[in-house]
């Protein structure tokens, strides 16, 4: 075969191999593979549409965990109005109103207790859905019923410190701040629960002086985003209606097992529960 020949059977060869690979730059997708309209594949993985995997909700009316806002009392509608997007937990001086464990993690929170008669019902129900729990204790119902403070501490769930006798700290000195953490401390601990991490001031009432306490004693303060109000007994529907229309990924939820008549909180819980597990969400502790 002449020379003339081979360069022509070449040329042609090249001219088809241009041919089949498209001759338009960024055709080539993902592994060489062609994407429609010569777009480039994306090489990595992307997020579902319609979710941000930075986002978290909106912090509630009476506070902010970020720097330049304060707590403002509690919140009584579970409204909601600035935005928190950071993935870091709050700085300190500030507490903590939400988890950030992810798409549709949530934390359930149950205060004022514990209580005998209405503790055992809650850890039921719990045990039934295996849901974590933080359990912020008063010291004195701690000290008085010590074989639930074991109880809970045995089923998995977190105990917190919420003061020995319930008071309003943000007016209260170092010192009586001080006192009221401790011996609860003591009495958790007496009971077999773990040496409290977090601490919850009733109320959410915050101030310097408390969170310089917190600080000292290495307690992390505990808040939350969603307030149902169970403990002024609003009915079963209004505490059902306001959990399901508030909780949100990263939602803390309120309750109550003790400081009174909490039949109306159980059979809430009774019902939103379940019905916040088939919504998709899953529970955390702090």
């Amino acid at each position: 075969m002449s020379r003339r020949l081979l360069l022509g059977v070449g040329g042609v060869m090249l001219l088809s191999g241009c041919a089949a690979k498209g001759g338009t730059p960024g055709a080539t997708g993902l592994a060489g593979a062609t994407t429609p309209g010569g777009a480039t594949a994306p090489t990595g993985s992307r997020t579902p549409s319609g979710t941000d995997p930075t986002s978290h909700p909106t912090t509630p009316t009476r506070g902010a965990p970020f720097p330049g806002q304060s707590p403002s009392g509690p919140d009584t509608s579970g409204s909601a109005t600035n935005t928190h997007t950071g993935d870091a937990p709050p700085p300190a001086g500030h507490p903590q109103f939400y988890v950030h464990e992810g798409d549709k993690a949530i934390a359930l929170t149950i205060d004022d207790g514990p209580s005998s008669k209405y503790t055992p019902q809650v850890l039921a129900l719990l045990a039934q859905y295996k849901i974590p729990a933080t359990f912020c204790m008063i010291g004195e119902s701690a000290d008085k019923h010590a074989s639930l403070v074991a109880e809970v501490s045995a089923a998995g769930h977190l105990v917190a410190n919420h003061t020995w006798t319930h008071p309003n700290l943000s007016k209260m000195t170092a010192a009586h701040v001080t006192a009221e953490i401790e011996r609860t401390n003591d009495a958790i601990t007496r009971g077999g629960a773990k040496q409290p991490v977090l601490f919850r001031a009733p109320g959410g009432n915050w101030s310097p002086t408390v969170f310089q306490v917190c600080a000292k004693l290495g307690l992390r303060p505990l808040d939350w985003s969603v307030d149902p109000r169970d403990w002024s007994r609003p009915g079963t529907d209004h505490i059902v209606q306001n959990v399901l229309s508030h909780t949100k990924t990263g939602s803390i939820i309120l309750e109550h097992d003790g400081g009174g008549d909490r039949s109306q909180t159980v059979a809430a819980l009774k019902r939103f529960l379940p019905q916040l597990l088939d919504a998709g969400y899953h529970f955390v502790q702090p």
